[in-house]
């Protein structure tokens, strides 16, 4: 790459007048240094030059002139040599799309190598190396029977950014690695492409224009479901908190155990039973988020959390979400006293009526993105309409990832859905094995662990083990013999203790837990 490029330049120089003084020898190419041209005009002018030789040479009928950095092999997609169409550079807007940029591109592999590349010692280290992969998927080897193919795009010329390379695509930041394209593209061009990326970056870093928190209050979510049987509908917000003697429901009994959550006409058993199982393992997370005040209304302080793609999980943000919850709670007229949804009548503690109540009042947090989000999968599923909110949107249920929403929401670490393990790994073990283990550490470790029961089969009429068909149970224990306990967000009902095998037969083959 170095001899063609100083070719091309003496090249240049014969045009000038013959001079008496020593004649110009031009520096070592060092792209981008005083007086030398940018590194994408170096990269352009070597292949330029690289072209002019090998044409020179297939003129001649000679192929032994090749670069000893190039790989002695023969490409699956025809370059421009061979009459091919020369590759085009992408638009911006499609290299800020994920899911373009995911897709490995194709270029081929005769051509010029990168000038940045000193010799063959580091082209020989490239084959080698690992191809930066997708999280969550084991990385491919480049083996030596496979360097004749298109060399996917994933793979960087500088080893240290082969890391990074996912992350930068997924988020849309970051120039393309396919060198030869990079340099066919319009200088200037490309840098106001960069500057307006940057812009873009410092946009999403700079929050000085965003609240430094999410402040709403909480006083009557929706709650009356039109697509309920009327007689699970409460009727009106009612003050269950009050008691007869003139006293109030204390916010707090003690620590707060899962015990003292139980859900009621909701259905939001996996809001339920993540505030319990966050009781029972941080309990300290449950009283630090919500408070009474002295006006009688509850300040409850959530974490704003964020699905991060590369990581699979879900982030705290570092933004609060400020609530003020009033003390009404949605009532049936035959019962005033006791609360329709979360008790607390029984459990003798408000805590989790009031955090059900603020988890119903996040959509008031929401902007215009995640609402029309939220409308287009209520859409999808056959409902017209706006999607709901409040109460009502509880009803509807959770699926995996919202329980690790609020898993961030509530303790303001990491959460994450796990996949059940399939298959032996490379310790031996059995996937009922691996998945007894995980569940087993991930307690020992006081990180919850919650999972949903799977739909009834046609003529099954019950799940066994006394479980109830889609429906969120937290996990409590894995015993000595490896059998596996839940717990009912019901407080009552508990499914029978069960083996590692009937676990999974009636199980969705997912769990949720924290990082």
């Amino acid at each position: 790459m170095e001899d063609n490029t100083k070719t091309d330049n003496r090249a240049e120089a014969t045009d000038k007048p013959a001079s008496q003084e020593r004649p110009y020898t031009p520096p070592p190419d060092n792209p981008g240094s005083p007086g030398q041209p940018s590194r994408l005009k170096s990269l352009a002018r070597a292949r330029e030059a690289q072209q002019a030789g090998a044409a020179q040479r297939i003129e001649a009928g000679d192929t032994s002139g090749e670069p000893s950095g190039e790989r002695d092999t023969t490409p699956t997609a025809q370059g421009p040599e061979s009459g091919g169409e020369e590759p085009q550079a992408d638009d911006e807007q499609h290299a800020d799309e994920p899911g373009d940029n995911d897709r490995p591109t194709t270029q081929a592999s005769e051509g010029p190598t990168d000038p940045r590349t000193p010799g063959t010692d580091r082209q020989q280290a490239q084959d080698h190396k690992a191809l930066p992969h997708r999280p969550g998927t084991e990385p491919t080897e480049i083996s030596d029977d496979q360097t004749d193919g298109p060399r996917p795009a994933a793979e960087t010329d500088n080893p240290d950014e082969a890391s990074d390379d996912w992350e930068r695509r997924i988020s849309g930041e970051g120039l393309p690695d396919d060198n030869a394209r990079v340099a066919d593209l319009d200088e200037e061009a490309l840098q106001r492409g960069v500057a307006d990326r940057l812009k873009r970056v410092a946009a999403r870093l700079d929050r000085s224009d965003q609240p430094k928190e999410l402040a709403e209050t909480v006083d009557r979510p929706d709650f009356q479901d039109p697509t309920e049987d009327p007689e699970y509908v409460p009727d009106r917000y009612g003050t269950p908190l009050e008691r007869r003697d003139g006293t109030r429901t204390p916010l707090f009994d003690g620590e707060p155990t899962r015990e003292q959550t139980e859900q009621g006409a909701l259905g939001d058993c996996g809001i339920i039973a993540t505030l319990g199982a966050v009781a029972e393992h941080h309990p300290e997370a449950i009283r630090d988020c919500v408070r009474e005040g002295e006006d009688g209304n509850y300040q409850v302080r959530l974490h704003e959390a964020k699905y991060s793609i590369p990581n699979r999980r879900y982030d705290p943000t570092g933004r609060p979400i400020k609530l003020t919850v009033t003390p009404d709670l949605p009532v049936f007229d035959q019962r005033p006293d006791t609360p329709a949804f979360a008790n607390s009548t029984s459990t003798g503690a408000a805590w989790a009526p009031i955090l059900e109540k603020a988890v119903a009042g996040t959509d008031q947090t929401w902007n215009d993105e995640r609402q029309d989000k939220a409308t287009r999968i209520w859409n999808a599923r056959g409902n017209p309409g706006a999607a709901p909110t409040g109460y009502v949107r509880l009803h509807q249920g959770s699926n995996e990832r919202d329980r690790a929403e609020l898993l961030t929401q509530l303790t303001g670490r990491p959460a994450k859905v796990v996949e059940f393990p399939t298959g032996y790994d490379n310790q031996g073990r059995s996937a009922d094995r691996q998945l007894r283990d995980e569940i087993a550490g991930q307690l020992s470790g006081n990180k919850p662990v919650l999972v949903g029961t799977r739909k009834l089969n046609k003529n099954e009429l019950v799940l066994p083990k006394k479980l109830v068909d889609s429906h969120v149970y937290e996990v409590t224990k894995v015993d000595d013999k490896g059998n596996i306990h839940l717990h009912n967000p019901w407080n009552r009902r508990h499914p029978e203790v069960m083996s590692i095998q009937e676990f999974k037969a009636n199980t969705r083959p997912r769990y949720t837990t924290l990082e």
